[in-house]
């Protein structure tokens, strides 16, 4: 397994045009799929990402892989950890017991039970490769794959930038 930083999955719904390319990407990816034309003939694929309208604002609903996870907290099987070495939370389907508990703890969502299983699914922000399949999909950049602490210092640059400029 490769290590992973401290990378996240970062989400500018500001740039998002409701395309759903990340959602497809995804779901290609958790039914091991490489043709889009396979896709309802396949197994269904796991519910790991999901996008919604609130507001008049599109959002992308996905695990975020918590420090202090409550679903890992919630899980009483060890069906779901944290791996301090790549950062994000594991799920170990074997060990579910599909209770749904980690579900009833997400406070975003971000673990859902997929169709026709009694197991929940969640993002595992595609640790096997170098950059996660819904990142790749977004055309747009609404999606990115970044150092959390590099993305708030440029975060923080730009709101002084507008403040300074209000003055």
């Amino acid at each position: 397994m490769q290590m992973k930083s401290d990378k996240q999955i970062f989400f500018h719904p500001e740039r998002c045009l409701l395309c759903l390319s990340c959602v497809l990407a995804c779901q290609m990816k958790s039914a091991d799929l490489k043709d889009i034309s396979e896709v309802g003939k396949a197994r269904k694929p796991a519910r790991s990402l999901k996008v919604s309208f609130s507001h008049g604002t599109p959002w992308v609903w996905k695990c975020r892989q918590c420090r202090a996870a409550p679903c890992s907290e919630a899980c009483f099987t060890g069906g779901l950890r944290l791996d301090p070495a790549c950062g994000t939370v594991i799920q170990d389907r074997e060990a579910c017991v599909g209770c749904g508990s980690c579900v009833l703890a997400c406070p975003i969502e971000g673990i859902g039970f997929t169709p026709g299983e009694h197991r929940p699914g969640k993002c595992d922000a595609c640790r096997e490769e170098e950059t996660p399949a819904c990142v790749r999909a977004c055309q747009s950049r609404a999606l990115v794959y970044a150092d959390g602490k590099r993305v708030a210092a440029e975060k923080r640059r730009r709101f002084v930038q507008k403040l300074t400029r209000a003055k």
